[in-house]
């Protein structure tokens, strides 16, 4: 009897901490997450939920700076890269809202610098586009830019001479889906159009009003002891980024510049649970809210993670398939396959390993922070999944 408390004991010790009580018979059963950590490579790892009553709950395991002895909390200050697009989108539809662009205005007056850039096709010609760029399109990722790891053809474009601000597009606005810098230029719209850089406009109409003051792009002096380690997964195993930014932005990147907690984060998501209302205010209108939940893509146009080079997502079952649909903001499930989230939940992801998903019809919001690259590695993916699943089936919400 006393070797058995004795393994116990020291099981609970190896255990990943759990910022509510894990002794509470109600919630999540921390078992299969505890296992599944103890039994991984992962340097870090937090998570939560925020349920239909509108309560957070934590779970956190391995330390804020790698090595170190402390707990990683959900008040740690995160590179949230891809995770910056939805709140950038809710930047651009309140502007919708209050009529200083519309969805499909055509946007060759606004931005020439965006759509004077040209159409490099298959054979590797340079072609004028013959259809305006709309801001759905861009919020669509269907304005024709990608990324380099979304496409060998900009991977391999290197021109003696170029004037424009981005690389080429890949196709005409509204006929296909590529993941790109799309959002870097609602970014830049939301700029041009307000008068305010981003950091200043999510900071008077976004992060600010939701108190989310762990979230920014120049991450204030007095946060950056809260800023968790990054780096790479490689075949020597994890390899540690400087940690701390050397020097400010001065060009903020919608598509992926942000840090913040994930406590931030989930108070964001809980304003998308309660359609875009706040305690003291309404980022946008409901009926706003409900048009980026929406499939905003044109009926032949199909998702395709094929497109993600390998040495950029390291592995690319499972994330996402061709049947998902795509709103304004964010990735619509459309198939459950072995996910557990519901159809109509939507979801998408930090290039860091960070992920989250929406459940407006059940009011369950998560998420799910490491820091490292590559992309969507499977040790780093099975947890996040394994949680989603505890989430979805393993309690009462």
């Amino acid at each position: 009897m006393k070797q058995l408390l004795f393994t116990l004991i020291i099981i609970s010790i190896l255990t990943g901490c759990k910022t509510e009580k894990q002794e509470s018979k109600k919630g999540i059963n921390p078992l299969p997450i505890n296992t599944y950590f103890q039994n991984s490579e992962l340097p870090a790892a937090i998570m939560g939920y925020s349920n239909k009553e509108g309560q957070m709950k934590w779970y956190a395991y391995g330390p804020s700076v790698w090595g170190g002895k402390d707990t990683i909390n959900e008040n740690n200050i995160f590179r949230i890269y891809s995770m910056t697009k939805a709140i950038a989108s809710i930047a651009a539809m309140q502007l919708v809202e209050q009529g200083k662009i519309g969805l499909d205005d055509p946007l060759d007056d606004l931005m020439p610098e965006m759509t004077s850039i040209p159409i490099l096709t298959k054979e590797g010609e340079l072609v004028k586009g013959s259809k305006s760029i709309t801001l759905r399109h861009l919020l669509t990722h269907t304005a024709g830019f990608g990324y380099d790891f979304t496409s060998s053809r900009l991977q391999s474009f290197q021109p003696d001479n170029w004037e424009y601000e981005d690389k080429p597009r890949l196709f005409e606005a509204g006929t296909n889906w590529r993941y790109g810098t799309n959002t870097d230029w609602v970014g830049k719209i939301v700029e041009k159009i307000s008068g305010k850089n981003l950091e200043q406009y999510f900071r008077n109409y976004i992060t600010g009003p939701l108190q989310m003051d762990a979230t920014w792009f120049n991450v204030p002096d007095n946060l950056k002891d809260r800023i968790v380690s990054y780096g790479v997964k490689d075949s020597t195993g994890f390899n540690e980024y400087p940690r701390i930014p050397e020097k400010p932005v001065t060009s903020f990147n919608a598509g992926g510049g942000l840090f913040g907690s994930p406590k931030d984060y989930m108070t964001f998501l809980q304003c998308m649970l309660n359609y875009g209302k706040y305690e003291g205010g309404q980022l946008l209108k409901r009926e706003t809210f409900e048009l980026m939940l929406k499939d905003n893509l044109p009926k032949e146009v199909r998702l395709n993670y094929e497109q993600f080079d390998n040495d950029v997502m390291g592995y690319t079952g499972g994330f996402g398939d061709e049947s998902d649909r795509w709103g304004l903001a964010w990735a619509i499930e459309a198939n459950k396959s072995e996910l557990f989230r519901p159809i109509g939940s939507v979801y998408w992801a930090g290039a860091a390993n960070s992920y989250y998903t929406l459940d407006v019809e059940n009011k369950i919001a998560i998420v799910y922070f490491t820091q490292y690259f590559p992309f969507n590695d499977k040790e780093s993916f099975d947890f996040y999944k394994l949680f989603e699943q505890e989430v979805f089936q393993g309690f009462d919400n």
